[in-house]
């Protein structure tokens, strides 16, 4: 409702604050450009992804603090999601992100590319993960 109401910046204040409150990771949003409103479709894609990872990083990165910037660029919309937790080493491919049980990874690279994006991974074991989500504007 949230995000119907009030737009994906709000939304993602709120999930920062939501994880922040119930993992007791410190996590903060950082917005960088001239914030505007998206398609509406675009910005529920982009929250769902941003929560999924979210969700990864309480659940499995062991981490102390987390961040989602969010970068308005004239011809692109970026969000990146980085912890500072555990990492891990990725595979080589999506088909063996979900043939490794990774579902959840699989399933918001697939999402980004629904909506012409794209969806990079980064991690090092100790070093911790970055997820960023790539969409033209």
């Amino acid at each position: 409702a949230a995000l119907d109401r009030l737009g994906l910046l709000p939304a993602l204040e709120w999930l920062a604050s939501d994880v922040a409150e119930y993992s007791k990771i410190a996590t903060k949003v950082n917005v960088t450009g001239t914030e505007r409103r998206l398609p509406e479709e675009v910005e529920l894609v982009l929250f769902r992804i941003t929560q999924e990872a979210m969700r990864n990083v309480w659940r499995h990165s062991q981490a102390t603090s987390a961040e989602i910037n969010v970068e308005f660029a004239e011809s692109q919309t970026r969000i990146t999601v980085s912890d500072n937790g555990k990492g891990f080493k990725l595979p080589a491919t999506i088909e063996d992100l979900a043939r490794d049980g990774k579902l959840g990874l699989a399933g918001m690279k697939e999402r980004a590319k629904l909506l012409g994006g794209s969806l990079t991974i980064s991690s090092k074991t100790g070093k911790g993960t970055s997820l960023t989500i790539d969409l033209p504007a």
